[in-house]
């Protein structure tokens, strides 16, 4: 630096001389008359002497400072239940982290879950907190305008077919009202009792036909009007901390149905639970049909411990993330992965085959399989029997499960094991079912590899 740097420079003089400076620069014979001071190398051999002011640190240091924190339940649609922990500063959510408590919760016995499930958080570095306080989000209860004056009417409805006026339905046009909660309980509640007591008896079932409704379906709902509430614990419901919400609902309305026809708890119905795979078919109907489990029946920890993992119908690396270091891991133990997929996908770039197939040849290929493992005696008898329901058989003349009672003379169900609330620090214990793993059938268990049915003389079984 110059000896005249200790001059506190002040802006009108810096910008007197960019005037200068720039006057100089327009007429080329003063550039080398007039010399360019102020735009000198400066040369700072310690920058803590030369800049006592360190407030800047403090700033710098003090960007994830938060003022409190909470923990919450990220539940979307990939259903992976991840507790994370948001940070507050300024009274606004600034980003979001795992909370790494999953290694301290326990089960009923005591048993200490693995911190091997931490961290828990999508990799995508998307904390979305905007949406938070977005001016879209819905922050209170809302209805729609023709459904309240709907319900203020009285919910009036043609006397023929027991459709409401549709001058109360225009969905498209309407407009939203804000009301209280209290007003939202009391609107649902009412509207819910309205539906089930219009659909209930000879009278409810009068309205549906007329309403052109299948008679099949009529004839299901046995009279009782609640079964036109159809429930689905699906999208923002599918986690399991809540999909049995909706259906615990779903069953509570056989009180109402009690109430309103006047039947006792042994012919009271609940209402319908519908789920996204047997009626929303967003996901494979046939997974539910064949094992009774929605898609995963396994916990994905579990992979490190098989000997062949063949990833099919998900795409673990995209949509699974936080446990996508479970594949990884069984990678490492020796596990051989195999990717089913109709794509290349990110999951099938990490396994040791992929097998691509066209979309909707999926059961195709899946019976292929099995014709192949049954034909080749692949598989574990035993599982299969006790653990499947494939060695179940269907009578060919309803199409129902052949039941023990109706060729088992003097059979009789066992009775369940009735609840019990257990005292405080009582410890459950494992009762045994008498479940039936099998018993003598009068139809002929001849099992067809080719069609996968199970025959008998005179039609009578499969």
């Amino acid at each position: 630096m110059s000896e005249k740097t200790d001059q506190r420079l002040s802006r009108r003089s810096f910008m007197k001389g960019l005037g200068i400076t720039g006057g100089v620069l327009a007429t080329s014979r003063w550039v080398h008359a007039t010399p360019l001071r102020y735009f000198k190398p400066t040369i700072i051999d310690n920058p803590l002497a030369a800049y006592p002011d360190r407030e800047w640190e403090k700033v710098y240091r003090d960007i994830f400072n938060h003022d409190s924190s909470f923990v919450f339940l990220c539940a979307p649609n990939d259903t992976h239940n991840c507790l994370l922990k948001a940070y507050v500063k300024n009274g606004v959510v600034q980003r979001i982290g795992p909370s790494y408590g999953y290694g301290k919760a326990t089960d009923l016995y005591g048993n200490q879950a693995s911190h091997r499930w931490d961290p828990r958080i999508c990799q995508k570095g998307l904390a979305l907190v905007r949406r938070f306080y977005g001016d879209r989000r819905v922050k209170a209860p809302m209805i729609r305008r023709g459904f309240k004056d709907w319900a203020d009417a009285g919910y009036p409805r043609d006397p023929q077919t027991g459709k409401p006026d549709g001058k109360y339905f225009q969905r498209g046009k309407d407009k939203w009202l804000r009301i209280s909660w209290d007003d939202a309980y009391k609107y649902s509640a009412k509207a819910i009792h309205n539906i089930s007591k219009t659909y209930s008896g000879k009278k409810g079932e009068e309205y549906l036909t007329k309403q052109e409704y299948d008679p099949a379906m009529i004839h299901a709902l046995e009279g009782a009007g609640v079964q036109t509430i159809k429930l689905r614990g699906g999208m923002a419901f599918l986690g399991a901390t809540r999909i049995f919400g909706l259906y615990r609902f779903a069953n509570m309305l056989a009180l109402m149905d009690s109430k309103i026809r006047g039947v006792g708890p042994e012919k009271a119905i609940g209402g319908r639970g519908w789920d996204s795979y047997s009626w929303h078919t967003d996901l494979p109907p046939g997974h539910p049909m064949v094992t009774g489990q929605q898609t995963n029946d396994f916990d994905l920890f579990a992979v490190e411990r098989a000997n062949l993992l063949i990833v099919w119908g998900m795409n673990w690396i995209t949509t699974k993330m936080p446990d996508s270091h479970w594949l990884t891991e069984a990678r490492l133990k020796g596990t051989k992965t195999v990717a089913v997929t109709v794509e290349y996908s990110a999951t099938a770039s990490k396994t040791d085959e992929v097998l691509v197939i066209r979309p909707g040849t999926d059961p195709a290929f899946a019976l292929g399989l099995c014709q192949h493992i049954i034909k080749k005696n692949l598989y574990d008898k035993d599982f299969v029997d006790n653990k499947t329901d494939f060695p179940f058989l269907v009578r060919l003349d309803n199409l129902q499960p052949l039941r023990p009672d109706e060729f088992i003379a003097g059979f009789k169900e066992p009775e369940l094991t009735s609840v019990r609330f257990m005292k405080a620090g009582e410890k459950p214990q494992l009762v045994k079912s008498n479940r039936i793993s099998s018993y003598p059938s009068p139809c002929a268990r001849i099992l067809d590899p080719m069609s996968f049915m199970i025959t008998k003389p005179k039609n009578m079984c499969r």
